[in-house]
This record gives structure tokens, C-alpha cells and sequence, in this order.
């Protein structure tokens, strides 16, 4: 029981400072997406959003996890020389 008292306090904690920096960061992303428009680029979540299609794809996730590895065993063999 007491497990689960901690595991809650912390994941009202985490909520209640995602809620806060959330609202205090909605003023300046609305200024940003207003420059963006201004010179005609798409809004920011929009942007964002595409990005992470494109990198988590069918093959972009795959590909992510292909180079982690890769960079993985390269971070090792240099570690051990």
C-alpha cells in the first residue's frame, strides 16, 4: 500500500509540473506559430508531428534502433582499445 501511496504522489507530481510548464509555455508558442506564419511555414506541432511520422515510419523505427545499435558497438570497441 504504501508502494502504491509513492507511486501516485510521484505521478500527481509529474502531472502537476507537466500541467504548469505547459501553461506557462502556451504564450510563447503562440508567438512563435504566429512568426512562423508570417513567413509562411507551418505551425509547430504540425511540423513536429511530421517529424516523428517520418522518423518512427514503418522503416524509421527500424532504422533508429539499427543505428542506436551500431553506435552502440562502435561506442564499445573504442571504449576497449
Amino acid at each position: 500500500m504504501t508502494r502504491a501511496l509513492i507511486a501516485g504522489a510521484i505521478a500527481f507530481a509529474a502531472a502537476f509540473a507537466a500541467e504548469r510548464l505547459f501553461t506557462s509555455l502556451t504564450p510563447d508558442i503562440a508567438r512563435y506559430n504566429q512568426m512562423r506564419e508570417m513567413s509562411g511555414q507551418e505551425p509547430l506541432l504540425k511540423e513536429v508531428v511530421s517529424f516523428v511520422k517520418s522518423a518512427f515510419g514503418s522503416s524509421g523505427a527500424s532504422d533508429v534502433v539499427g543505428d542506436l545499435t551500431n553506435d552502440a558497438v562502435r561506442y564499445a570497441r573504442m571504449k576497449g582499445m
